[in-house]
């Protein structure tokens, strides 16, 4: 039987990997697409840009993701990963 894990360093761990298996997937898929075509196929994610005026500065923070089939891939790798951690 598995304990439960918490804390904070867990779930900074896992997010690690996530994004680490992510970008190794991307890549992977991008070196990978001339071959097996349906690895360039991406649907891109934003955020739009938030604007924070305060009095004495502003802030903008934005976000965008473009997610393709190799890159979900690597983030269901780093899941198993971290389950086995």
């Amino acid at each position: 039987m598995k304990s439960f894990r918490g804390g904070a360093g867990q779930a900074g761990m896992l997010i690690i990997l996530l994004i680490a298996g992510a970008i190794v997937g991307s890549l992977i898929g991008e070196a990978l697409s001339p071959v097996v075509p349906v690895l360039k196929y991406s649907k891109n994610v934003d955020l739009g840009p938030a604007n924070f005026n305060l009095v004495s500065f502003s802030i903008t923070l934005g976000l965008g993701i473009k997610l393709n089939l190799a890159g979900a891939l690597g983030m269901i790798v780093g899941i198993f990963i971290y389950r086995r951690l």
